[in-house]
């Protein structure tokens, strides 16, 4: 017979009274051996009696403590003993109360698998993720929700081919995967209602390696379709030897999960296209060529101004080869896009003439919200009217200077004639304004010269004439019509070869012109007392010239201006110049094959370097290439 808790009491208060009565019997009755063993045998089944419903009592209130601390650290598969009395309704309370959270923990832990699920294709679906990507996404983090013996995915490739891919969680034989890919395909048969051979399908296995010895077949599995708008783009399959393995409740969030994450990739998917559509509309509008080529060598973006420009206006489909095919001979696309994903920068090319328009190329890196290069984008900008108004400048410029060439000269003349004499002796004071005069007019004569200098490049009338030379000797030997000014201004001035120099095909008279420029500019824009130096060295396939010095340098934010027309940078703009030196010295480094670039810090001098190339300069006219076609 079970007793309940106020039983027990009753019992015990009961046995109490008894034993307590005997022993009242036994003070009246000291020398009655009978009534002292009564007693004493009362009182030792008294004490067994509690003793055993204590035990009992501790014992089942240590389990509730037990299974309590279990629940609260979470786990729920926690054995629930049968209990007695009021023990037993507290247990199957505990009981009730594990399955319930024993259930929101299932359900928890599948909304947030289904969340990460979701939340990962969200973000990837910007990184062009397809819906191959997703497929293999969910099929590889299926084991957070369910056991399997495989997984496995049926898509299509890139080719639109189908592809069966099947990742071994267990041993299994070939059979087994066999069986798998027939089922799969069957549903996929069904769905779309396609004729597929099972030899037309690639097959591909990883994980764990096939085991002929075992013999279990498929017992349990089930088929997870993904629809992207509105059409099937692959299967899901799970499978496992053990029969009953997956719970209709794991398979409703699985099918959930696939069919959200369809869901999501075609409305990410719906909202690039309108994105791009609106971009595309963009894009054909404006009045300059765009193309942009991904890092694949893929053409992501062209728009109609584009397809003008290169001659393909009727073509739907533009491949990279149909761009390079336009512009061969004219700009090396290939090597172009390299030189924007190495350099990481914009770069800009030679102008392309088609027919008698004037495009100027200009490129990019295109990066992703990481900062990662995705592509380089290519515009293509009109600049006719642009060359049209320069060649009316420089025709004015050309004119004008030769009119003032002449007065010039004459004006120099007359002054060296007053300076020297020759009309009669002048004051000191008369000797001082006519030398400032006849200075100001030197300025002018060199501004003339410059700009005839320019003119004649542009408008092509300035050619080169390649001559082997030996540098080393010929530069020693025009070094004494720039070494005055070294000595004037106390400035050290060094002349070194790195190594024995072969004789280079080019124009010394305009190489000349370039170095004598940068050795000048190095002297004026260096502080009396400084270092200036003139370096030779072989390259692997050219001749290096460095001219190096520790004057003021050129600010930072200026650099980019070096080589314009006219330009002086602000902290040298009080100094004398034209801002014409460079820009003559860049072309005629340009025309001989070479280049013409720098390097410096401001407040602690400049370095030049050209490069002038072994194989020698071409013999070809500066400036045609800025000419209007047909002038």
């Amino acid at each position: 017979m079970k007793l309940n808790l106020e039983q027990k009491i009753l019992t015990f208060f009961v046995l109490t009274l008894v034993v307590g009565g005997i022993g009242t019997a036994a003070l009246f009755f000291p020398h009655d051996d009978k009534v002292i063993s009564l007693a004493a045998f009362v009182v030792l089944i008294n004490l067994s009696v509690g003793l055993l419903m204590l035990y009992t009592s501790l014992k089942q209130f240590g389990d509730a403590v037990r299974i309590a601390g279990e629940i609260s650290k979470g786990n729920y598969d926690v054995a629930i003993p049968a209990g007695r009395g009021e023990l037993r309704k507290l247990f199957e309370t505990f009981a009730v109360m594990l399955a319930q959270l024993k259930r929101r923990n299932l359900n928890l832990t599948h909304r947030v698998y289904q969340t990460a699920i979701l939340k990962e294709i969200t973000d990837r679906i910007s990184s062009l993720l397809d819906a191959n990507e997703a497929l293999e996404m969910i099929s590889g983090s299926l084991g957070k929700i369910v056991s399997y013996s495989t997984v496995s995915y049926l898509t299509r490739d890139s080719q639109k081919k189908l592809v069966f891919k099947c990742h071994l969680e267990e041993s299994v034989n070939r059979a087994f995967a066999d069986d798998v890919k027939k089922r799969m395909i069957a549903a996929f048969k069904l769905l779309t209602e396609e004729d597929v051979k099972e030899e037309d399908v690639k097959s591909v296995y990883f994980g764990t390696i096939f085991d002929e010895q075992e013999k279990d077949p498929v017992r349990a599995f089930f088929n997870l379709p993904m629809v992207v708008d509105g059409k099937l783009v692959g299967i899901i399959n799970v499978a496992s030897q053990k029969a009953a393995s997956y719970s209709e409740e794991e398979t409703e969030v699985l099918y959930s999960i696939v069919s959200q994450a369809g869901a999501t990739i075609t409305k990410i998917k719906n909202l690039i296209s309108e994105e791009t559509e609106k971009s595309r509309s963009m894009l054909a509008s404006l009045a300059e060529g765009i193309i942009m080529i991904t890092t694949l060598q893929e053409v992501a973006v062209i728009n109609q101004k584009a397809k003008e420009i290169l001659g393909i206006a009727d073509k739907a489909n533009v491949a990279i080869l149909d761009v390079i095919g336009a512009l061969w001979g004219k700009l090396d696309f290939r090597s172009a896009i390299e030189r924007v994903l190495m350099s990481r920068a914009q770069e800009t090319f030679p102008e392309l003439v088609v027919g008698t328009v004037f495009y100027k190329i200009v490129a990019g890196p295109v990066t992703n919200a990481k900062k990662e290069v995705i592509g380089v984008a290519f515009i293509f900008s009109d600049v006719t009217r642009e060359k049209e108004i320069d060649k009316m400048k420089s025709e004015f410029i050309s004119v004008t200077s030769h009119q003032l060439r002449t007065p010039l000269s004459s004006m120099k003349w007359f002054m060296e004639m007053l300076l020297g004499g020759d009309m009669g002796v002048l004051s000191e004071k008369q000797k001082g304004v006519l030398t400032d005069v006849y200075n100001s007019n030197e300025r002018v004569i060199a501004l003339v010269n410059d700009l005839l200098d320019v003119s004649r490049i542009e408008s092509g009338r300035v050619a080169i004439e390649p001559t082997p030379t030996n540098l080393m000797e010929f530069f020693k030997s025009m070094l004494p019509e720039v070494a005055q000014n070294f000595a004037k201004r106390k400035q050290k001035f060094d002349f070194t070869a790195k190594s024995e120099l072969p004789r280079v095909s080019i124009d010394p008279r305009l190489v000349w012109q370039v170095v004598s420029n940068l050795l000048t500019n190095a002297s004026k824009y260096t502080p009396e007392g400084g270092n200036i130096s003139l370096e030779l060295s072989l390259e692997e396939k050219d001749v290096m010239i460095k001219v190096a010095d520790n004057g003021y340098g050129i600010p930072e934010f200026q650099k980019h201006r070096v080589f314009e027309k006219f330009f002086r940078a602000d902290n040298i703009i009080k100094m004398e110049g034209t801002g014409l030196g460079l820009y003559i010295a860049r072309q005629i480094a340009e025309a001989s094959g070479g280049k013409l670039w720098f390097e410096s810090t401001e407040g602690k001098g400049t370095a030049f370097f050209m490069t002038l190339p072994l194989a020698g300069s071409k013999r070809v006219k500066m400036g045609e290439n800025l000419l209007a076609p047909g002038s």
